[in-house]
């Protein structure tokens, strides 16, 4: 409202036009209260030209001093001049600078002060800027103006010292009412033509459409809502018109003819405060005032007393009143329609954020589904890969598995193999001899049957007989190895039985030892790894077997595997003397579990690995050697399957052990 901080000295010819209207019209107003409001003793209850000073300086900056400045100059010099002669003249001039110089200084300090306060905001749109306008603007600016204006007097003998503290109190009360009827005036309409330029123009605007209908008509469509409903609120205009009759006939009815109703003003004034701009309310304010001071300095209406004083003292009471409730009350109801506007916006703002909400929730619904959908479609994908690298794991475990069996079943085999050409020679050369015997018995001559059974005499049938039945011998232990390593194999697949069941622990670890047991003699790149075993009295378990079985084989290879890293890393000397080797132990932990500790001596697990052994994919191998599933489906096994616990120790270079811990009998709710 209040414009920024500037220069003093004027600089512009606006700026200087503008000083010489402020001094015009403080020279003016300041005569027509002197002609129209003055007591016959000489005493204007009211100075508006002191409202016009305070806000020129608050409109439009502090440059317009000069013209308060002026224009009390002149103000007063027509009043205190001395033509005596040119001397009394000239010394006539002196209080007047005087009180042109207090009335600036008071003006400048009333409004630096409200400017401080309210931050430069515009001074009667809160309660609280109301009472500081008139505490600030209204009381304390007027005492500069008072002391210095009625000491100037005085010390020019225009006044009594024995009347200083009268003439003080007349001068200050004079200047508080008029700054209080007139600066909120300025100031409103300043504000008025500031935020709402187009209403100056409202009347000609609307005289020119209203020639033309249709014009109109088209004019109006093309206005907003708001401006639509301000042009045809009609009834706005009816309202002030009768506001302001109302005004003018009770002012004349109570001042003029003495009637005693002055306060029933205060009910048009309430009227006009919720129902009109405030700018309006203070021209209302302003013309009850000025009748009511016309009216009481002429010896008219109900304020007139016994003395000057107490009708004085009536006439400012009423004016401090009606302004004070006036301003007050526009000021509240600023606040509320500021509220109501702020609340309207609020609203329309969650109105907004919650269509923008939606908006977005429906967008991220959307945005969801789809990621829904490729989680989904990925999800897919892992169950796919998933499979593939179960397959892959039990393919390779399928794999070993396979060379294990084919190495023991090979050498039974092949002896079998070998064996079949000599049982076909020997049942060849036993049949000849049949035939023989069976061709010349009885019918031969004992020569003929003697040349013959020499002849079968070089057969050396006590040979053949002998040897024939050895090979039988052996080819039956091969067949028995043979059904023995097939009974190994269904005890670890456990394929004709039941996935639960009660099983012997040592049973299941024998069987992956057969199957991998190639594998523990020596080869061309280590030495034989030493097998150590030590069983303990172990319970039957209930457990599901082939998957158990599966968690044995996979810690076995996993140890034979660490082995042979370590003795390719190892120097000659430590191959002599650690000899390779795994420990198998099995013992009881309690009534209700058992425990299998699977140990090597190999190259060790390291520290930071430790907690990582047990994920799926992880893998120390060299690629194509491993899937990193081993570990994962043991211990899913052996923790989720059967409630059981699954842990290591390893010393890196020396040794790592791998502890089962399985219930002797599943809990009902686990299986």
């Amino acid at each position: 409202m209040f414009p920024k901080k500037s220069l003093i000295v004027p600089r512009s010819p606006q700026q200087i036009g503008g000083i010489v209207a402020v001094a015009i019209a403080y020279y003016a107003v300041a005569d027509i209260s002197r002609h129209l409001a003055s007591t016959p003793q000489s005493i204007t209850p009211v100075w508006p030209a002191d409202g016009i000073a305070v806000g020129s300086v608050l409109l439009f900056g502090k440059w317009m001093g000069f013209g308060v400045f002026l224009g009390s100059f002149l103000a007063n010099f027509w009043a205190f001049q001395d033509k005596t002669n040119f001397f009394s003249l000239v010394i006539s001039i002196l209080p007047v600078l005087g009180i042109a110089l207090g009335t600036t200084l008071g003006t400048f300090l009333g409004t630096f002060l409200l400017q401080r306060f309210t931050k430069r905001r515009y001074s009667l749109e809160r309660v609280i800027n109301v009472f500081q306008f008139l505490l600030l603007t209204c009381v304390i600016g007027p005492i500069v103006n008072a002391t210095v204006g009625v000491t100037c007097l005085a010390l020019s003998s225009k006044v009594a010292w024995t009347a200083y503290e009268e003439n003080w109190l007349i001068w200050w009360v004079s200047n508080v009412s008029g700054i209080f009827i007139i600066t909120p005036i300025l100031l409103s309409w300043g504000r008025l033509i500031q935020k709402k330029r187009y209403l100056i123009l409202n009347w000609s605007i609307l005289s020119s459409l209203l020639n033309n209908g249709k014009n109109a008509q088209n004019y109006l469509d093309r206005l907003k809502p708001k401006k639509k409903a301000d042009y045809l609120k009609f009834w706005y205009t009816f309202e002030l018109i009768i506001l302001s009759s109302l005004v003018l006939i009770l002012s004349k009815t109570v001042f003029l003819e003495g009637s005693r109703l002055e306060y029933i003003l205060i009910l048009i004034l309430l009227w006009s405060c919720f129902r009109l701009d405030q700018s309006l309310v203070t021209l209302f304010n302003f013309v009850i005032t000025t009748v009511a001071v016309i009216a009481t300095v002429n010896g008219k209406g109900g304020f007139v007393g016994d003395n000057i004083e107490q009708s004085l003292t009536q006439l400012q009471s009423f004016i401090i009143v009606v302004t004070l409730t006036a301003l007050l009350l526009t000021a509240t109801v600023a606040e509320r329609k500021r509220a109501e506007k702020k609340l309207r916006s609020a609203l329309s703002k969650l109105a907004r954020t919650n269509k923008n909400l939606e908006v977005r929730v429906q967008e991220r619904t959307e945005e969801l589904h789809q990621k829904n959908t490729v989680l989904e479609l990925t999800l897919e994908t892992l169950k796919v890969t998933q499979i593939q690298m179960l397959q892959n794991e039990k393919m390779s475990a399928l794999g070993q598995m396979v060379s294990g069996i084919a190495h023991e079943i090979n050498n039974p085999i092949s002896f079998i193999h070998g064996n079949l050409a000599y049982i076909d020679d020997y049942t060849k050369l036993l049949l000849t001899a049949l035939q023989s015997y069976e061709k010349h018995y009885p019918h031969k001559s004992n020569e003929t049957l003697a040349a013959e059974l020499a002849e079968l005499d070089e057969l050396e049938l006590d040979f053949l007989q002998a040897d024939l039945t050895k090979i039988l011998q052996s080819m039956r232990v091969g067949t028995e190895r043979i059904r023995n390593i097939v009974l190994e194999l269904r005890n670890f697949s456990r394929l004709d039985e039941a996935q639960l069941k009660w099983v012997d622990i040592h049973q299941g670890i024998d069987s992956s030892l057969l199957i991998l047991q190639h594998r523990f003699a020596s080869t061309s790149y280590r030495s034989e790894i030493q097998l150590i075993k030590d069983y303990g009295e172990l319970p039957l378990v209930e457990c599901y077997a082939g998957l158990v079985n599966q968690v044995f084989f996979n810690l076995l290879s996993n140890a034979i595997d660490a082995l042979e890293k370590s003795y390719q890393h190892a120097s000659s000397s430590i191959r002599v003397e650690n000899q390779l080797s795994i420990g198998i132990k099995t013992y009881r932990l309690d009534a209700e579990t058992i425990a299998i500790a699977i140990s090597d001596n190999g190259v060790g697990i390291p520290p930071e690995l430790h907690s990582e052994i047990f994920n799926p994919f992880f893998t120390t191998k060299p690629v194509g050697k491993g899937t990193g599933l081993g570990l994962s489906i043991s211990y899913q096994i052996i923790v989720e399957r059967h409630k059981g616990k699954i842990w290591h120790e390893s010393i890196p270079g020396k040794m790592t052990k791998f502890v089962i811990e399985l219930p002797i009998k599943i809990r009902e709710d686990s299986k």
